[in-house]
C-alpha cells in the first residue's frame, strides 16, 4: 500500500515524545512540536519524509526533497507542480536540486514503504539501511 495516499496515524504528540530519543517517532514528535501551529498536529507521511530527509525548513530545503522522492520512485501531480514551481522560484538552486534528485536515485527505494513502521527505529539507522545522505 503506498502510504503516501494511506490514511494518517492517530498519534498523540505525546505518543510521539515517548518514543526513545534519537528514534524517528521522537524526531518526528519535536519536529510538529517547533513547526505545527496546531495543538497537537496528526502526522502524514509527508513530515516523517521531512524529519529524514530535511535539515531546515527552507523553501529551498522543501523542493530538494521533493527532488529526492522523485529520483527514488515518487510520482505525484502535486510533485510535479512542486519542482517545476522550484525551478521558476530557485533559479539559482537548479544544481542542488540535481543533486538532492541524484541522492535519490542513489539511494534504496523507501518512497513507497510504511513510513509509520519505522517510527521506534533509530534515524541513523533508517538513513544507513536506505543510504539516505
Amino acid at each position: 500500500m503506498n502510504t503516501l495516499s494511506a490514511k494518517r496515524q492517530k498519534l498523540s504528540m505525546d505518543d510521539l515524545i515517548r518514543y526513545p530519543e534519537g528514534s524517528l517517532g521522537f524526531n518526528l514528535g519535536q519536529y510538529l512540536h517547533s513547526n505545527s501551529i496546531e495543538p497537537d498536529p496528526v502526522p502524514d507521511s509527508d513530515d516523517i519524509l521531512r524529519v529524514l530527509l530535511t535539515k531546515n525548513d527552507s523553501i529551498t530545503e522543501e523542493i530538494g526533497m521533493h527532488y529526492y522522492l522523485f529520483g527514488n520512485g515518487g510520482l505525484s501531480i502535486r510533485m510535479l507542480f512542486i519542482m517545476v514551481s522550484g525551478l521558476v522560484l530557485c533559479p539559482l538552486s537548479v544544481k542542488y536540486f540535481y543533486k538532492r534528485y541524484r541522492d535519490g536515485k542513489n539511494a534504496l527505494r523507501f518512497y513507497d514503504l510504511n513510513h509509520f513502521g519505522f517510527l521506534p527505529l533509530p534515524v541513523t539507522r533508517i538513513k544507513d539501511a536506505f543510504m539516505i545522505p
